[in-house]
């Protein structure tokens, strides 16, 4: 796995941990998954189209949740 591989698992380690509670081991599990399935792309166009999907999905995940999280506790 490439170094900006490496830091986006990190990143989106780090982030599972901002789900509810419920969610984390499932999305550590697809987290673990995908990158599993992409780590031996060796494409550098193709590797940063990834990079750049799993950073905009990751924000729309946590995001998500936050806005959850917001109604739920103005309720």
């Amino acid at each position: 796995m490439s170094r900006s591989g490496l830091s986006l698992y990190r990143e989106v380690l780090r982030s599972v941990r901002l789900l509810p509670a419920e969610t984390q081991s499932y999305y550590r599990v697809v987290a673990r998954e995908k990158f599993a399935a992409h780590r031996l792309e060796t494409d550098p166009e193709r590797v940063d189209l990834i990079i750049t999907r799993s950073k905009a999905d990751l924000l729309w995940l946590v995001n998500k949740y936050a806005k959850v999280d917001i109604k739920a506790g103005g309720e």
